[in-house]
């Protein structure tokens, strides 16, 4: 590439100067000479990669301190680089533009270089573990402005399109970023567009007409249609001035905005950009100490986010006093009338894994409701609808080939949402990958686990209206859900699914209360997997499901029975030989010697306690050439059984051991 010309008019230390002249004028490529202040790559690695040739710039973390106060650029690398750890300052900092990442080579994305201090940069974090990611710590030089319409740029020139994230959140920013996005989303995305609702409002929103004299109201709705946002956040513990009893009557005359909690009030302020005149926000919507508005309001979550115009997420504030428009963002150098620097923004994946809010239970089914989401990060504002998720830094992310859970819900939540909205019917295993990315999930309260995600269960149902919802389940696929297990952490490349005897485990707990039956996944907390997403070859018969009531059947109960016929057989747990693993071995005596080592018959994971031995009873629940799959349980006095675990075995022929059965599980 040839050199490009920059006219260099920020305010930049000599240094700063220097470097981003000579990168213009190299045309962002290697040289084989270099002028002074450039030294080439030495042997510096991190598990296979290369730092590359370098730029020497300040001698010290406290020269570059210092240099910060007067130089916008210095300060770009400051505040980004203070974050590290003391002993990650070690040496003389250098600017790396052309790094190696293992498989992926050398980097050839011009405008990008990584910053590290010399003595330590073995120990620098990578980030992102994705093939061909761009390291933490990392900057671009980027546009000032968009590209203009029909402007091509080949996209290794990633200084000539990149846009800078303006470094002020401004109510005009929030509303010329959105207005775009949504614009986009309506002219390019007919997935979007044919799953768009009618917005009738809810029982209760808040109506902001007046907020810009201080003054909100609760306004009790008649059903009209009109277009409304709906709040996505973080309890964070108690919230003050919830609607109650006491005070609903008072909150449909008028309240004071600054009665509210901060993130309340950014949402009223976003709301009013935006345009909308009504929003809903459920500590202000459903009366906190009324049980049978709370349960009627819970069982209508899924037309509250379906219907909502927008949804209003707030990533990254934990709890409701914490606010999300924060006016200081990542800092920019300017560097001349077309080009800026600034940090390059971690993954998504990553963003979102470390995000307060996609931690919590009841907003998965939010983000999975709401048709289109603006999200508001610390550094910067993304958008998600059933097509894109795109972001103020100009990545747009899809969430196809991407193993990380983060990516998986992404494409989960576009299929189920583009189904619903067509009403294309949807397969079983979607609602097992939802629920694997739902058990990960916490709750303050714990019995709202089965009612958090009644909303998801609606949306699914709308594809098939015949099913029956039970405790998490759905009673038309009962057995092939029953076959849940621990998480296990599957290594990176190994291609085969199947746990072994050293596999790392989640561990599960027991709730305070018991909130369903023990052959629910909602009767313990901790990640799961769901093997019917992997496996074949069901054999177990289902001849009843029973729960009291359908209510207690969706909002949770802790006894409803299930009654299989299957080949059953009394078996002896032996828990793992090392304390430090999870994974047991089943035999039929207790006497028998377990075999760790060498092709085990059975690796047996126990929901709970996986260090006693024990007698369990093993029921089949698949059956494939080479491999069955066990519902491991625990016989009851009354004769019923319990659920305790789940097993795989390699087994050719079924031992005659086992008998075929008709069993309770409860």
């Amino acid at each position: 590439m040839s050199p490009v010309p920059i006219a260099i008019t920020g305010s930049l230390c000599e240094l700063c100067h220097q470097f981003i002249d000579n990168l213009f004028s190299f045309g962002f490529d290697r040289q084989a000479v270099y002028p002074t202040r450039w030294l080439l790559g030495g042997s510096e690695r991190v598990v296979g990669r290369r730092w590359g040739d370098v730029f020497r710039h300040h001698e010290t973390f406290g020269d570059l301190a210092n240099s910060a106060k007067m130089c916008e650029f210095c300060n770009v690398l400051y505040v980004d680089l203070a974050s590290l750890d003391t002993g990650l300052h070690q040496g003389w900092l250098g600017l790396y533009p052309f790094w190696s990442s293992g498989h992926s080579g050398e980097n050839n994305l011009k405008g990008l270089f990584r910053a590290g201090f010399r003595d330590s940069l073995q120990s620098m974090p990578w980030g992102s573990g994705k093939i061909g990611s761009i390291p933490l710590h990392s900057f671009r030089i980027c546009r000032r402005e968009p590209l203009t319409k029909g402007e091509e740029v080949h996209w290794l020139d990633t200084y000539r399109q990149v846009p800078v994230v303006p470094t002020t959140l401004s109510s005009s920013l929030i509303s010329r970023v959105a207005a775009k996005w949504r614009q986009e989303c309506t002219e390019a995305h007919p997935k979007c567009v044919k799953s768009d609702s009618d917005h009738a409002l809810p029982t209760r929103v808040v109506d902001i007409s007046d907020s810009e004299t201080g003054r909100v109201c609760i306004y009790e709705s008649n059903g009209e249609k009109i277009p409304y946002a709906a709040l996505s956040h973080c309890w964070g513990g108690i919230i003050p001035s919830v609607t109650t009893t006491a005070n609903l009557k008072a909150r449909t005359n008028g309240m004071d905005i600054h009665e509210l909690p901060q993130n309340f009030r950014d949402a009223i302020e976003v709301t009013r950009i935006l345009g909308l005149r009504y929003l809903w926000i459920d500590a202000l919507c459903i009366i906190q100490d009324s049980k049978q508005d709370w349960d009627q309001e819970a069982g209508r979550m899924y037309s509250v986010y379906a219907g909502a115009y927008i949804m209003i997420s707030v990533l990254d504030s934990a709890g409701s006093t914490k606010g999300f428009l924060k006016p200081n963002r990542a800092p920019l150098a300017l560097i001349s009338n077309e080009y800026a620097v600034q940090k390059v923004y971690p993954d998504i994946n990553e963003c979102l894994t470390e995000a307060p809010l996609n931690g919590r239970g009841w907003c998965m089914q939010e983000r999975l409701l709401a048709k289109r989401v603006l999200h508001f990060g610390n550094e910067q504002m993304s958008w998600e609808c059933l097509t894109d998720f795109k972001c103020e830094d100009g990545n747009n992310y899809t969430g196809e080939w991407d193993a990380h859970f983060v990516a998986k819900f992404l494409t989960i939540r576009k299929q189920i949402g583009v189904c619903a909205g067509q009403g294309v019917e949807l397969d079983w295993k979607a609602w097992y990958q939802l629920l694997e990315e739902y058990t990960t999930r916490k709750f303050t309260i714990s019995t709202d686990k089965l009612p958090a995600v009644i909303g998801a269960a609606a949306l699914f149902k709308s594809t098939k209206p015949t099913a029956t919802y039970i405790a998490g389940l759905w009673q038309e696929d009962i057995a092939r859900g029953l076959l849940w297990c621990a998480h296990y952490y599957h290594m990176p490349g190994r291609k085969v699914w199947g746990i072994s005897t050293t596999d790392d485990i989640s561990e599960l707990s027991k709730p305070p209360t018991k909130r369903a039956p023990s052959w629910s996944w909602a009767a313990l907390d901790g990640a799961l997997d769901f093997w019917a997403l992997r496996i074949g070859g069901f054999v177990v018969e289902v001849l009843n499901v029973a729960m009291e009531t359908e209510k207690e059947a969706i909002y949770g109960y802790p006894v409803g029975s299930i009654k299989l016929r299957g080949r059953l057989a009394q078996m002896f747990y032996h828990p793992p030989e090392d304390s430090k693993h999870d994974v047991g071995i089943l035999t039929f005596e207790p006497t028998d010697t377990p075999d760790f080592h060498y092709r085990p018959t059975n690796t047996c994971v126990m929901d709970l306690d996986r260090q006693s031995p024990r007698l369990c009873w093993a029921l089949i629940m698949t059956e494939l050439p080479t491999n069955k799959y066990l519902l491991i349980l625990h016989m009851r006095k009354d004769g019923s059984y319990k659920r305790v675990g789940m097993s795989s075995a390699s087994w050719r022929e079924i031992d005659p051991r086992f008998r075929t059965q008709e069993i309770y599980i409860t």
